[in-house]
């Protein structure tokens, strides 16, 4: 009797701990989700986007790098927060994953570029198809700023903090409002 309450106990602890190990996991993945709340704002500045198409949905090319761990799952998550989301005059955001390496061969209709966390180690690519596109592209991943394939980083902690690439935003033809000129921090 006395050995049964101890394999019991035993097999609570051991199953406690896998509990505890699945629930940690979850935690240790979320390091490279995206925010929520710097999604929303990155989603938010395509009303300052004057050369973005005026009517119809918005598609949002959310692209990911193939190299990094987890990076569709990633691209997936983010999908699935901006589908929650609308676009400017309430039009809706309509995502389209793309991994960096396929969108060299993309051959539909982007009106934008989300990077996730990690897509700007292929910059190359990125550029290349920003340019023949004329797409603006918008992250919260800061290697967009060492790689400089992002028009816009976007940031939120106390205040939301927007940084503009006016040389890129140039090159793919992206006009922004004066309103939106006047406060973003330009680099």
């Amino acid at each position: 009797m006395k050995c049964q309450r101890y394999i019991t106990r035993d097999a609570a602890l051991i199953a406690a701990l896998f509990i505890m190990l699945f629930q940690m996991t979850p935690a240790a993945y979320a390091v490279d989700r995206v925010s929520v709340d710097n999604l929303q704002a990155a989603m938010r500045t395509l009303s300052f986007l004057e050369s973005l198409p005026k009517q119809g949905n918005i598609l949002v090319g959310v692209v990911y790098s193939s190299d990094v761990p987890n990076g569709q799952a990633l691209a997936e998550e983010t999908a699935k927060a901006i589908i929650a989301m609308q676009g400017p005059n309430s039009r809706i955001l309509q995502p389209v994953i793309v991994s960096a390496n396929d969108l060299a061969k993309f051959d539909g209709r982007l009106d934008v570029l989300f990077l996730v966390t990690g897509a700007s180690r292929q910059s190359e690519v990125i550029l290349s198809a920003m340019g023949r596109n004329h797409l603006v592209s918008i992250s919260d991943d800061p290697g967009c700023v060492d790689t400089k394939c992002c028009v816009l980083i976007v940031r939120t902690g106390q205040r939301v903090e927007i940084s503009l690439n006016t040389a890129l935003a140039e090159s793919v033809g992206a006009k922004f409002s004066l309103v939106f000129m006047m406060v973003v921090k330009r680099k």
